[in-house]
């Protein structure tokens, strides 16, 4: 649930203004850039990579990401690719079936193997939490062999 969301869900006395929200925000944003070697700090994301909470995503924090995970710069394709990816899992709660989510974004099939090196980078990268040990194992599973996809460098 949004902290708006639960805001409004408040008694009238447990209720923070919304200006509350924006400098939660900004302590947030320091937070984040006390990590180490710019690394996302761990209020943001789990054990395993993952957004705690969809809503603190934004733009600049996938940038982040995607330099720590060695995906590199963010092109126009990357960016359409993970604005579906969360846009469907927002409205619907579900992992998108590959082949069909590059369809539709008129790609080629394996457009997350070669853009992202497979399922779980670009859901990561959307912000998305933790979906489950069952379709983390399954994303995992996905993953481009080497040589192939978003290429792996040593880190």
């Amino acid at each position: 649930m949004s902290r708006r969301k639960a805001m409004a869900n408040q008694k009238p006395s447990q209720q923070q203004h919304p200006d509350a929200l924006v400098r939660d925000d900004e302590r947030l944003d320091e937070r984040l850039n006390e990590g180490l070697d710019g690394r996302l700090h761990a209020d943001v994301l789990d054990e395993y990579g993952f957004f705690k909470d969809p809503d603190l995503w934004t733009r600049d924090l996938a940038l982040r990401l995607a330099a720590e995970m060695d995906i590199g710069e963010l092109s126009e394709t990357h960016w359409l690719v993970i604005d579906q990816v969360r846009s469907d899992y927002l409205d619907s709660g579900m992992l998108p079936v590959q082949p069909t989510l590059c369809h539709e974004l008129q790609l080629d099939p394996d457009c997350i193997l070669r853009l992202f090196g497979g399922p779980i980078d670009v859901w990561r990268l959307a912000g998305l939490p933790n979906p489950g040990e069952e379709a983390r194992t399954y994303m995992e599973n996905q993953e481009a062999p080497e040589g192939q996809g978003t290429p792996q460098v040593p880190r």
